[in-house]
């Protein structure tokens, strides 16, 4: 198997969760994996995908990705993610009504490449946390804590990486909308055995993702696939995948073809 079928596969993956269900309360967002492999470089990544909602509605998702590192071995990222559903049948009473979500997200950590040039092998990590809210049949804050560790492979046309985020979900200021509370027994968003709420505790999930990035030097095509796994106890719904497809810039690379160019149109 080549590199060239990764993307197609990460498609054919996300096409199976499809069908889940777009009333949920949590969606694991995009990863941010850099791959630095020096001091002074800078990336960018724009990527999103839409849906038809199970058939209920629209759906579209959009990421913002950027990271910097300072000096060798030393990386910053920031991320902001969205999440919007539109029905198309609105009904209050059901809870059948539109939702709109972000997410705003910093983080530190480091990394060390090995290998030539063209070809190396990136270990990393990361750690930080964010906030958000999300506006729905219900509506809530957000805060998140992560730690991201992940391992990938760079080269001038192909980028691979494999991160399991570990990610700790907090909810509060919960509003019920004036919907009541056998509204949210009937949506689980509190437990009838011991009549917890959902912004009563704190949620962890295992983030599994798959980055695959293809082009040529400073601009590629990202094709990326994250999987959420619960390991808290909750009866509320979430959703366990999240794909998307976009475009990454090395802008440190950017820099280095205008530098290119003017160093060739400055010769007799």
């Amino acid at each position: 198997m080549t590199y060239r079928k990764l993307p197609l596969l990460l498609l054919a993956a996300a096409s199976l969760f499809a069908t889940s269900c777009n009333r949920y309360y949590y969606k694991p967002n995009a990863v941010n994996t850099p791959l630095f492999t020096d001091g002074g470089q800078a990336h960018l990544n724009a990527a999103g995908s839409i849906g038809d909602g199970d058939g209920a509605g629209k759906t579209s998702f959009f990421d913002l990705q950027a990271s910097y590192s300072p000096i060798k071995y030393l990386g910053i990222i920031g991320n902001y993610s969205t999440y919007s559903f539109t029905p198309d049948n609105y009904n209050f009473y059901s809870g059948n009504v539109a939702a709109k979500a972000h997410l705003v997200e910093a983080g530190i950590g480091g990394y060390y490449p090995v290998g030539d040039k063209k070809f190396k092998m990136v270990v990393e990590m990361y750690a930080g946390g964010g906030v958000g809210r999300l506006n729905s049949d219900v509506n809530m804050d957000v805060t998140k804590l992560f730690l991201q560790p992940g391992i990938g492979v760079t080269s001038p046309w192909f980028d691979a990486a494999f991160n399991m985020r570990v990610s700790n979900i907090n909810y509060s200021n919960l509003d019920d909308n004036g919907r009541g509370d056998n509204y949210l027994l009937d949506r689980n968003l509190i437990d009838p055995n011991n009549n917890r709420h959902i912004d009563d505790g704190t949620f962890t999930f295992l983030e599994p993702s798959i980055t695959v990035r293809v082009g040529y030097k400073f601009a590629k095509a990202q094709f990326q696939s994250v999987f959420s796994n619960s390991t808290s106890t909750f009866p509320w719904r979430y959703n366990g995948a999240r794909f998307t497809a976009g475009f990454y810039f090395s802008l440190e690379g950017v820099i280095d073809a205008a530098r290119e160019n003017r160093s060739k149109g400055d010769q007799p």
